[in-house]
């Protein structure tokens, strides 16, 4: 992680903390290794929604979720101006080490006459305080399908710690692949594609024919950014898996 700016250095360091506490009523808590509490307690449905976008978008390396309160000019109407307390909803570090403020609005909420200045503003404000983008994030980009179901998908079949260990030999198989290829004909060519179990009252592991180690494999692989999918087409055994 590189940030010059000391306020941004601040935000995405370890132990750092939100500015804002969201009720219990209204939060929905989201798991992320990219925020350094491990959690982000997502304000509404579409700003979890978004936060799966940047769970698996591998450009994204760290999160910071409502990362400081600043005070700065909003337009109130054509001629008179005034402070205003906020604070952003997320503050987005990139692989490039830029930095994007971003705030989840649904479009119903962007119909009040002042909104665009607002936007303006913190446009302006990011910009010449902190050399950063400013964005506003609704359902046309979020909600967007197939893609957000296919990054569900995504999400679900992310590495975990608890993970069996032939998954990594499962990921050598999909690198090691000439693509590109179908997740079907990588699955042909591995050795292995069920993961099985032992139960305690019997001798031999259970193949459990549901699951496929190459498909998941292809999901991490996907969120790391080793290999690319067509987020356009619902996902299947029929996907194509393009190298990078």
């Amino acid at each position: 992680m590189v940030c010059v700016n000391p306020l941004l250095k601040e935000i995405f360091a370890d132990g750092h903390s939100p500015v804002r506490e969201i009720g219990r009523r209204r939060r929905i808590s989201f798991p992320t290794d990219k925020a350094s509490t491990g959690l982000i307690k997502a304000h509404s449905p579409l700003m979890a929604d978004g936060l799966l976008h940047l769970d698996t978008d591998p450009k994204v390396v760290r999160l910071a979720p409502y990362p400081v309160g600043i005070s700065c000019l909003s337009r109130l109407d054509g001629s008179a101006t005034g402070n205003s307390d906020y604070i952003p909803d997320i503050a987005i570090l990139l692989r490039d080490h830029s930095v994007v403020f971003s705030d989840f609005v649904p479009l119903t909420e962007q119909v009040d006459s002042c909104f665009s200045a607002r936007v303006a503003e913190r446009v302006r404000y990011f910009r010449n305080r902190l050399d950063c983008a400013y964005s506003v994030l609704d359902e046309r980009s979020v909600r967007i399908e197939p893609r957000l179901s296919n990054l569900r998908v995504m999400w679900s079949h992310a590495a975990r710690g608890t993970e069996p260990t032939s998954l990594a030999r499962a990921r050598e198989v999909v690198r090691r692949a000439r693509l590109p290829a179908t997740i079907q004909a990588i699955s042909e060519t591995a050795e292995f594609v069920h993961q099985s179990i032992r139960w305690s009252s019997q001798e031999k592991p259970v193949l459990l024919k549901e699951t496929n180690l190459i498909f998941t494999a292809v999901m991490q692989l996907a969120i790391s950014g080793e290999v690319r999918l067509d987020l356009g087409k619902p996902f299947s055994l029929r996907s194509v898996v393009y190298g990078c």
